[in-house]
């Protein structure tokens, strides 16, 4: 924690994640990281609420910092909305013709541009982003986008969002089908429960899921 930067931080908690024998240093980590993003989120507090700077915020903290970058964003949203409030300026007498719209992107090119974003930004890690650019594809059927939702929403804590997810991939899954083991072993968005949760990870293990069979051989 002597280094000033906050993604080595946030590197070490998904690294060790649910590792009991790190976990007085893991709370540890995660409040010297809570720290440094508040401390970001003041700074930009007196930032103006724009896109320019929201991207500039999100590129620079999406990765450890998603909760106060969505703060940023909460923030240029209202902005523009403020600004489409304001009444609209009189009209000339001649007006001028109003150009053509451009022709909008076929919902095929949508879903391959998000695609590509939902993969790549999650493959470099930089899971703010990647869970608004996997969201649509998530939502029109995608397993793969799926699976990186509910792994993202638990990353975050959001438990049921990540339960919600991760019923949509399984059980064609092994990843969704075994995260709703855990989920459901732990009482993580859903309600405890070891017969749901040993159901699942055998889902999982009968995909492959080396992670789930261990699981079975602990709880049986």
């Amino acid at each position: 924690m002597d280094q000033p930067y906050i993604d080595p931080l946030t590197n070490y908690l998904i690294e060790h994640q649910g590792d009991s024998a790190r976990a007085e240093i893991l709370q540890q980590i995660k409040q010297e990281r809570d720290l440094r993003c508040q401390e970001v989120a003041r700074q930009y507090s007196d930032e103006s609420a724009t896109e320019a700077m929201l991207e500039r915020y999100n590129l620079g903290y999406g990765y450890s910092c998603p909760e106060q970058v969505a703060v940023f964003d909460s923030r240029v949203s209202q902005q523009q909305a403020n600004q489409q409030s304001l009444p609209e300026p009189a009209v000339p007498s001649t007006p001028k013709p109003t150009p053509k719209p451009a022709p909008k992107p076929t919902p095929e090119q949508i879903s391959d541009q998000a695609l590509s974003d939902c993969y790549l930004l999650s493959s470099i890690r930089n899971y703010s982003a990647a869970r608004n650019a996997c969201r649509d594809p998530a939502n029109l059927g995608d397993q793969r986008s799926q699976v990186t939702m509910a792994r993202i929403s638990h990353l975050f804590e959001d438990y049921k969002d990540a339960a919600k997810w991760a019923r949509m991939a399984a059980p064609e899954s092994d990843e969704a089908s075994f995260l709703l083991g855990k989920m459901y072993a732990a009482g993580q968005g859903v309600g405890q429960n070891m017969d749901q949760a040993v159901y699942w990870f055998n889902e999982a293990a009968k995909l492959g899921n080396k992670d789930a069979q261990a699981a079975l051989d602990q709880y049986r």
